[in-house]
């Protein structure tokens, strides 16, 4: 099974850790932020397919000076509420950037913190980072990709490499717990291995070590993210040049990243007895 009374309880032990915890609010954060951004798209085009259809009517409309004086009113107004967009800070692109920046800052706290203070470092932080990191490049791609922002090629690339790496390394963690506990049980002279869990941090003997180009790969891919939002806030320009350019190594880097999950390279013995 996949959780049983024991490892449920272990999990919620090491999940009160300060790293885990940083972990944790990245992975509910993530929703919201998506949120932010698919409403703010949406409003946008409303508001634009708004506008289009009051200009059009205005030029037709315009047939004399004082509804003249009224069109040149309106588009005033539109400039004005345009200038004003660019400058607030607390319009809802500049939020999710800022949130965004925030989650990406929490990725590399949570690191630090285990590695600066190895007790509070736990089994069950080193699957839970990862995945908080698939979870979070995962919605925010999908969002930017129902937004415009990113191509739907890299998108599919992203979400298909991660799938696949949760799929494979819960059947390598899978068969190793089985075989140490067949192994234990033969010890034991005990075969009864119906009420073993898969996902128990105090019994599974491997752990997840991100490769460098894995890591490598989670900084492009947060960068061009973090691009693709700051280019939904008006007053901020991206080269279309970079993000091209961006796209393409992170699609490399993506491919590449990917073959130590897939062969078990990336999954390193966890100490568990």
């Amino acid at each position: 099974t996949p959780l049983n009374k024991r490892a449920t309880h272990a999990i919620l032990s090491q999940l009160s850790s300060p790293p885990n915890i940083l972990t944790l609010s990245r992975i509910f954060a993530t929703p919201y932020l998506s949120y932010l951004l698919i409403s703010h798209h949406d409003k946008s085009v409303a508001t634009s397919s708004s506008a289009t259809v009051g200009v059009s009517k205005t030029a037709a409309d315009v047939s004399s000076p004082i509804a003249a004086d009224v069109a040149v009113d309106t588009a005033t107004a539109a400039d004005l509420s345009i200038i004003t967009t660019n400058l607030d800070l607390s319009s809802t692109p500049v939020i999710a950037l800022s949130l965004f920046l925030l989650l990406g800052f929490t990725d590399f706290l949570d690191g630090y913190i285990a590695r600066t203070y190895p007790s509070t470092a736990t089994v069950i932080g080193t699957y839970l980072d990862p995945f908080a990191d698939k979870f979070l490049i995962s919605i925010m791609s999908l969002t930017l990709c129902y937004t415009g922002s990113l191509p739907g090629m890299l998108v599919g690339l992203w979400v298909a490499r991660d799938v696949g790496i949760v799929g494979s390394v819960y059947w390598l963690v899978k068969r190793e717990t089985v075989r140490k506990q067949s192994s234990k049980n033969q010890n034991d002279d005990d075969d009864d291995n119906s009420n073993m869990a898969v996902m128990d941090p105090q019994n599974t003997p491997l752990k997840v070590q991100a490769s460098f180009t894995s890591k490598v790969n989670t900084v492009l891919q947060i960068g061009l993210i973090a691009m693709g939002i700051a280019g939904e806030v008006p007053s901020i320009n991206i080269p279309p040049e970079l993000m091209t350019s961006l796209i393409w190594i992170t699609a490399g880097t993506t491919i590449g990243s990917s073959l130590g999950y897939l062969d078990g390279s990336a999954l390193k013995k966890s100490g568990n007895k």
